[in-house]
C-alpha cells in the first residue's frame, strides 16, 4: 500500500492510474459475454430493468408487449424471472406496463441501443470513471494522489458495492447519484477546511482552463443546484433516497439563505417531477408499483395466446396499502437495527465494512455541521427501511448482502475527516479478505447464489435476520425455501434452511437427511401454539453415530447403532413471535456420514447421508 502511495505521488501519475483502471473495465465491458456468463439467466430484478431499457431504446416506450419478451429472450434465453408488470385499462383496452422505476433505465438505454446486453456495464464503465476522479478530486484536497486513489478504490472494492458494478440493476447506478449529489455539495466546504478559499480563486486575464472553469463551478452555488437535480432524480428512483437532499437543504436554511434554499428546493421538485410526468405520461400513473402489479415467473403474458396478465404465473406485488400490511409494533425497531448492521446476510458491518469503520471514526474525530447533518440523513434513511420496510429492509431474496444500503453507502464516505491513514486502509482490506472475499473474486456468481458467502465461517457465528424469514437469499433455493413434511402435508409450519447441509427431500419421505457429517442449520417456522419440538431421527449404516441436535441454546445427543431410531423433545417458549409466526432456530449434526451405494451392493441410494429427522410439534 505504501508502495502504491509513493508511485502515485503525482497527481498525473494518479490520473493515468484512474485512466488505465477505467481502460479494463471498459474492456471487460465490451468484450465479456454476458449472457454466457449468466447462463442465460438474469438474477434478482435484473430482467426486468433491462427490459425496461430495452423498450425505451427501441419503442421509447413502458408498454410490455410480445416484441418485448421476444426482444429479451434474443439475449437472454431463460427467463425473465420476476418480470414486474402492471395493467392499466385505457378506453382502448387492457394495456401493461413495466413496474419498475425508469431512472437507470432510461440513462442505460442508450448504451442498451448500441451495445446490446453489454450496454448495462458499459454505462457502469462510465460511473466508475466518473467516481473515480471523484473520490480523487475531494480526498485531494487533504491527501497525497495515491493515498486519495486507494481511498476511493477501497471503498468500492473492499465492500459488495464494487460487486453491483456488474448487475444490470439500478443499485450501483443509486450510488453513483447520491456520491455525484454530496460530492456537488461537499468540495467546496472541505476544501475550506484546508484554509483554502470558499471563493473561486481570482480571474486572470486569458482563457481559462477546463480544470479552472470546473474548479470555478464547484466552488459556487451552481454546484448546489446540480446536486438538487440529481437528489431529486436518484429520489425518483428510489424514494427513500430523498434523505440525500435533506443535508443540503438544511445547511442552506441553517446559513441562513432562503433565497438558495428556495431555489434548491425548486430544482429539486423540477428534476423528481419530471420523471414522475414522464411516468404518468407513458403509463397514465405516477406510481410504478401502485394498482393491478404482479411479478411472473415462468411463464409470461402474450407469451402464448392463453397466457394473460390473469393466467400467466403471476404473483400480486402491488404497493397499495403496502405500510398496513408491513408495519410492526414498535419492538421491532431495534432488532431490525441490529439485524441492520450486524445481520448475517445483509449485516452492514460485514458487508460493507468501511462504512462501519467512518462511523468509528466519525465519533472518534472531528464534528462539523455539515457531519451531523449527514448522520443524521444516513439515520433517517435507514429508519425509513427499517420501520416502512421491516420484512424487507435487505432489497429482497436475491439481493447480495443489502442492496438498498448502496443509495445510503456515500453518505458514510463523507462522514470521516478528509485525512486518511495507510493502517486504516489496510484494515479495511483486510476485512474484506476475512469477510467478502469469494463475493469479490466472482462477483457474477454471487449474483446467482447470493447466500452462499453467508453460509461459511464466521457468518455462521453472525445472527440471522428472522424479520426477513421470507426474503432471504437462501430462499432462492427452492429446496430450502418454506419446506413441508406431514401426511397430508402441513400447512402451518415450514422449515428454511439456511445452509446447504441437507439432502433434497424425495417425494415419499416424510423428513430430511443431513448432509453427511455437516450440521445443518434451519428455522422452524409454525403459526401454531407449541409447548414441546421432538425430532424422531433415524441413523445412516454407521456404527455408534453420535447425533447432536440445538434448539435455540439448547443442545442434546444420542449415539446410535446403524439404523436405529430415537426421540429429542425440547420443551420451548414462544420463540421469536412476528404474528402469527413463531420461529425457533435449529441445527442437526451426525458425527459420521454414509454413501450407501458405496457400501451395500443391493442399495441404489447414492447421497451422502447424516441422519434422518422429522419434527413433530407438540401442542399446549
Amino acid at each position: 500500500m505504501v508502495l502504491i502511495e509513493t508511485m502515485l505521488s503525482d497527481k498525473k501519475d494518479a490520473l493515468t492510474a484512474v485512466l488505465l483502471i477505467s481502460a479494463v473495465f471498459l474492456g471487460f465491458a465490451l468484450s465479456a459475454d454476458l449472457p454466457a456468463l449468466h447462463a442465460g439467466f438474469l438474477a434478482a430484478d435484473q430482467a426486468t430493468y433491462f427490459s425496461i431499457a430495452q423498450s425505451l431504446a427501441y419503442d421509447h416506450d413502458l408498454e410490455y408487449t410480445k416484441k418485448d419478451l421476444i426482444r429479451y429472450k434474443e439475449r437472454f434465453w431463460a427467463g425473465p424471472q420476476g418480470l414486474f408488470l402492471k395493467r392499466v385499462m385505457t378506453p382502448a383496452g387492457e394495456k401493461l406496463y413495466f413496474a419498475k422505476s425508469m431512472a437507470y433505465a432510461l440513462f442505460a438505454a442508450p448504451f442498451v441501443r448500441i451495445f446490446g446486453a453489454n450496454g448495462p456495464i458499459v454505462f457502469h464503465a462510465l460511473l466508475v470513471a466518473l467516481l473515480l476522479l471523484m473520490g480523487l478530486a475531494f480526498f485531494s484536497l487533504h491527501n497525497r494522489p495515491g493515498l486519495s486513489l486507494l481511498r476511493i478504490m477501497t471503498y468500492l472494492c473492499a465492500s459488495v458495492a464494487g460487486a453491483y458494478a456488474l448487475w444490470i440493476a439500478p443499485d450501483f447506478f443509486n450510488l453513483f447519484c447520491v456520491f455525484t449529489v454530496l460530492f456537488l455539495w461537499l468540495y467546496k466546504h472541505r476544501r475550506a477546511e484546508g484554509g483554502t478559499a470558499d471563493a473561486p480563486p481570482e480571474k486572470t486575464p486569458g482563457r481559462k482552463s477546463w480544470s479552472g472553469r470546473w474548479t470555478a463551478f464547484l466552488l459556487s452555488d451552481a454546484s448546489d443546484y446540480g446536486a438538487a437535480a440529481v437528489a431529486g432524480i436518484v429520489a425518483y428512483a428510489k424514494p427513500p433516497n430523498v434523505a440525500v437532499f435533506g443535508p443540503l437543504l438544511l445547511w442552506t436554511i441553517l446559513k441562513k439563505r432562503p433565497g438558495k434554499a428556495l431555489v434548491l428546493i425548486l430544482v429539486f421538485t423540477v428534476s423528481f417531477g419530471a420523471l414522475f410526468g414522464t411516468n404518468v405520461l407513458l403509463t397514465g400513473d405516477w406510481n410504478y408499483q401502485g394498482g393491478e402489479r404482479k411479478s411472473f415467473y415462468f411463464s409470461f403474458p402474450y407469451e402464448r395466446p392463453e397466457l394473460t396478465f390473469d393466467t400467466a404465473q403471476g404473483r400480486l406485488m402491488t404497493a397499495d396499502g403496502y405500510l398496513e400490511r408491513a408495519l410492526r409494533p414498535a419492538k421491532f425497531v431495534p432488532i431490525n437495527l441490529f439485524y441492520f448492521i450486524f445481520g448475517r446476510f445483509s449485516g452492514m458491518a460485514w458487508y460493507f465494512f468501511p462504512a462501519f469503520l467512518a462511523l468509528v471514526f466519525f465519533f472518534l474525530g472531528r464534528k462539523t455541521l455539515d457531519r451531523w447533518l449527514l448522520l443524521a440523513a444516513l439515520t433517517g434513511e435507514i429508519l425509513i427501511y427499517v420501520i416502512l420496510m421491516p420484512d424487507n429492509f435487505g432489497g429482497g431474496g436475491g439481493s447480495l448482502a443489502n442492496r438498498y444500503f448502496m443509495g445510503i453507502y456515500p453518505l458514510f464516505f463523507f462522514l470521516p475527516g478528509a485525512d486518511l491513514r495507510p493502517k486504516r486502509l489496510a484494515a479495511e482490506w483486510a476485512a474484506a479478505a476475512l469477510l467478502i472475499a469469494p463475493i469479490l473474486v466472482s462477483p457474477i456468481q454471487a449474483a446467482h447464489a447470493p447466500a452462499d458467502n453467508a453460509k461459511r465461517f464466521p457468518f455462521t457465528c453472525f445472527p440471522v435476520e428472522l424479520t426477513l424469514i421470507n426474503d432471504l437469499p437462501t430462499n432462492t433455493n427452492p429446496a430450502a425455501f418454506r419446506q413441508r413434511w406431514g401426511e397430508p402435508l402441513f400447512d402451518d409450519r415450514f422449515l428454511y434452511f439456511l445452509n446447504d447441509n441437507f439432502n433434497v427431500k424425495h417425494r415419499e419421505e416424510n423428513g430430511w437427511w443431513t448432509l453427511g457429517d455437516r450440521k445443518a442449520e434451519f428455522i422452524l417456522r409454525t403459526s401454531a401454539p407449541v409447548k414441546e419440538i421432538v425430532f424422531h431421527v433415524l441413523n445412516n449404516p454407521r456404527l455408534e453415530n453420535k447425533v447432536t441436535v440445538w434448539v435455540g441454546g439448547r443442545r442434546k445427543t444420542v449415539t446410535l447403532g446403524p439404523h436405529a431410531r430415537a426421540e429429542l423433545r425440547f420443551p420451548v417458549g414462544p420463540g421469536f413471535r412476528v404474528e402469527p409466526a413463531r420461529m425457533y432456530r435449529v441445527r442437526i449434526k451426525a458425527a459420521k456420514g454414509s454413501i450407501p451405494y458405496f457400501e451395500d451392493k443391493k442399495s441404489d441410494e447414492r447421497r451422502w447421508l447424516g441422519v434422518f429427522f422429522t419434527p413433530e410439534l407438540v401442542s399446549p
